[in-house]
C-alpha cells in the first residue's frame, strides 16, 4: 500500500533542493497542456459570455474597482521595498529597513516577470487576440492557440500581465515563518486566483493566459531564489549589499560638496 504522507513529504523535500528542476517542468507541462486541450480555452472562457451582451462582467463597478485595488496593492509592495533601497544609499550609515537582499530579491522579480518578460517580450511578440476579440465571442479576429503567435498586433492577451504581477508575491511564502506559511501561502493564493478570474471574467485574458504568466514568473522566481540565496550568497547577502549600498550613499554624498567646491573655484578665478 502506498504511503501517500511519506511520499508527499519526499516531493516536497525534493522541490527545496531542486525548485528550478519542477518549475520549468511544470511550466511545459501547463503550455503543452493548453497547447494540445486548447477548448478548455474557448469553455471557460465562454463561461462568461453572454450572448448580445458580449462579456457583461467588465461593466460591473465593483469588478472594475477590485482590479484598481489589487493593482495597487500589488504594486505598492515592490515600490515600498525599492523605497528601502534608495534610503539605505541615502542615509549610509543607518542600518536597513529591510534586508536588502529581499528588498532586491522581489524588485527584480517584478522587473524581470510582468516588466521584461511578460510585458516586454511575450505581449510584443505573440499577437494573441483576447477572448472579446475572438469571433466565437463576436468579435472579428480567429481564436488561437497559447505560444501560438497570431495576428492581432494591437490589445494582446498571451500572456496576463496582471496575473503575472500579482504572482510576483507567490514567494513571500518562502520568507515566512514555517508556521505561518501555511495562512499566508492561502491567502496570497486566493488573492492571485481572485486577479485572475476578474480578468478572465472581463473576456481580457483566457485561462492559459493567467496560468502560464504564473507560472512562468514562478520559473523566475525559483532561478533568482537559486542565485541570490543559494549559489551566490557571496554577492548577495544582506552584509554584501549593505556595504555596496554603504559605499554608493557615501560616494553620492561626496559628489555634491566636490562639485560644489569645484564650481566655486572657476567661478573665483579671474578672467583673462
Amino acid at each position: 500500500m502506498i504511503d501517500f504522507g511519506a511520499f508527499r513529504e519526499h516531493v516536497c523535500d525534493d522541490f527545496k533542493r531542486r525548485p528550478v528542476t519542477y518549475t520549468i517542468a511544470l511550466a511545459v507541462f501547463v503550455s503543452a497542456f493548453f497547447y494540445l486541450f486548447s477548448g478548455i480555452d474557448r469553455a471557460v472562457a465562454g463561461l462568461f459570455y453572454v450572448e448580445g451582451e458580449g462579456f457583461p462582467a467588465s461593466r460591473i463597478a465593483k469588478l472594475q474597482d477590485f482590479r484598481d485595488l489589487a493593482s495597487q496593492v500589488t504594486l505598492t509592495f515592490p515600490v515600498l521595498l525599492l523605497l528601502t533601497l534608495v534610503l539605505k544609499v541615502a542615509f549610509p550609515a543607518k542600518p536597513p529597513l529591510v534586508s536588502p537582499r529581499l528588498s532586491l530579491y522581489f524588485v527584480t522579480l517584478f522587473l524581470l516577470g510582468p516588466g521584461l518578460l511578460v510585458n516586454g517580450m511575450l505581449k510584443v511578440l505573440w499577437g494573441r487576440p483576447r477572448p472579446i476579440n475572438i469571433e466565437a465571442f463576436g468579435g472579428a479576429w480567429p481564436f488561437q492557440e497559447a505560444w501560438v503567435i497570431g495576428s492581432q498586433w494591437s490589445n494582446r492577451s498571451f500572456t496576463s500581465g496582471e496575473a503575472a504581477t500579482v504572482a510576483c508575491l507567490l514567494p513571500l511564502v518562502v520568507f515566512t515563518p514555517r508556521e505561518w506559511r501555511g495562512p499566508v501561502g492561502v491567502l496570497i493564493g486566493l488573492f492571485v486566483a481572485a486577479v485572475s478570474l476578474n480578468r478572465m471574467a472581463f473576456g481580457a485574458h483566457f485561462l492559459s493566459d493567467v496560468t502560464i504568466s504564473i507560472v512562468l514568473v514562478l520559473v523566475l522566481a525559483a532561478l533568482l531564489y537559486r542565485l541570490m540565496f543559494v549559489t551566490r550568497t557571496d554577492l548577495f547577502s544582506d552584509a554584501a549589499l549593505d556595504y555596496r549600498l554603504t559605499r554608493l550613499g557615501d560616494t553620492l554624498a561626496g559628489i555634491g560638496p566636490a562639485l560644489r567646491r569645484r564650481l566655486a573655484g572657476r567661478s573665483s578665478t579671474p578672467a583673462n
